[in-house]
């Protein structure tokens, strides 16, 4: 990148001092001075390429299914209830790929029951994650990057939940079920096939002592996250006040990787990203 840049600028640098010589010496030049005039007005300097810059994905694994199943945490369910009228039913369109970056799982779409994305990597410890937890590789890459950058800035952060197979996120829903009520639970847990972390690009974070609330917005470590995770192509899925949109409470911990520019689009578009994702293409069986 530095050898182009110098060399398109010395190729600019000659061509500027041959002019100037002409210009000069015009006994030097038998162009007639007012083809020389006419051929600096049209001089153009060549500008600079910039070549882009590629990050290498790391090399996919084949990760066993995690033998842990997720935490069985209490979650703050304070805010005002939404009716629950959205039970699974076999009419509701069942995503084609789960790897698609962008596709648009709610409660009233599907995944597979057998989906699991096949490539997934295990979750390092210096992250400290609750348990042994994978994501895809596109999106641990990034976190890595993000986990840095949140270091570098002081803020601690820990992984408490990442890829849920379709059995794990059954179990879980059930068990909320039992405690809280169905109804309830639905406010703030997805049923199988239409949670986000049987994706393997999404994470909750955490690392503070309101884990999987939304005082967790105003902790260091949920503020930073609001401000910045979008910048390592993580989305925020359930902002406050959007529980009528997006079916969920306010969950600042929970964020999903989309990839940089497409988190970039969305942050400028201020939707929430059920909303952003519905405005993409969506392919269903």
């Amino acid at each position: 990148m530095v050898f182009w840049q110098s060399k398109k600028r010395l190729s600019a640098l000659l061509t500027v001092l041959m002019l100037f010589l002409i210009l000069i010496l015009p006994g030097c030049s038998t162009e007639p001075e007012e083809e020389i005039v006419t051929v600096v007005e049209d001089y153009e300097e060549p500008g600079v390429l910039e070549l882009p810059e590629v990050e290498e994905e790391p090399e996919p694994k084949d990760i066993p299914e995690p033998e842990s199943p997720d935490d069985q945490v209490d979650v703050d369910i304070s805010s005002d209830p939404v009716e629950d009228t959205d039970n699974v039913q076999p009419s509701h369109p069942v995503i084609v790929d789960g790897d698609y970056l962008l596709a648009l799982v709610s409660k009233d779409t599907l995944l597979k029951s057998d989906y699991i994305p096949s490539d997934l990597q295990p979750v390092p410890s210096h992250m400290k994650p609750s348990y042994s937890m994978q994501l895809r590789a596109a999106a641990l890459h990034n976190l890595e990057l993000l986990w840095n950058a949140a270091a570098y800035d002081g803020v601690e952060l820990h992984i408490r939940s990442a890829y849920r197979s379709y059995s794990t996120q059954a179990g879980l829903f059930a068990d909320y079920a039992s405690r809280h009520g169905e109804e309830e639970a639905n406010r703030f847990s997805a049923r199988p096939g239409q949670s986000e972390h049987q994706l393997g690009t999404t994470v909750d974070f955490g690392g503070t002592a309101v884990d999987f609330s939304a005082a967790f917005a105003e902790t260091p470590q949920g503020k930073w996250l609001a401000d910045n995770a979008w910048y390592f192509g993580f989305a925020m899925s359930y902002p406050a006040g959007k529980e009528n949109v997006t079916g969920y409470i306010f969950e600042p911990w929970h964020f999903r990787f989309i990839g940089i520019e497409e988190a970039a689009e969305w942050k400028v578009s201020g939707m929430a990203l059920i909303e952003y994702l519905e405005s993409k293409p969506q392919f269903f069986e």
